[in-house]
């Protein structure tokens, strides 16, 4: 009479254990740059004024100078504008 053992059933049983194991590690380290990722934003956040004077300032000397933008700029933004109406099919041909 012979006696077989299936140790490949064994084995199977302990193998995902560990992959387990690993796994939950590897988790964990994920979430702990994704928390400390997260502090980072929060803090840069808390410490971004809630405007920019230097820019407010810009923009309303900007706002007030009949020259901007400038005459190429919104020629180049009509073209553009003009190209997308006739890709619609929105164009008189």
């Amino acid at each position: 009479m012979e006696i077989n053992f299936h140790l490949r059933n064994l084995d199977s049983a302990v193998k995902p254990q560990a992959a387990r194991i690993e796994q939950r590690a590897a988790q964990a380290a994920e979430d702990e740059v994704a928390f400390e990722n997260s502090r980072a934003l929060t803090t840069a956040l808390q410490n971004t004024p809630e405007s920019r004077d230097d820019v407010v300032r810009r923009a309303t000397e900007l706002v007030g100078d009949v020259n901007y933008p400038p005459p190429e700029t919104i020629r180049m933004i009509s073209n553009l504008l003009a190209i997308q109406m006739k890709s619609e099919g929105g164009g008189s041909s």
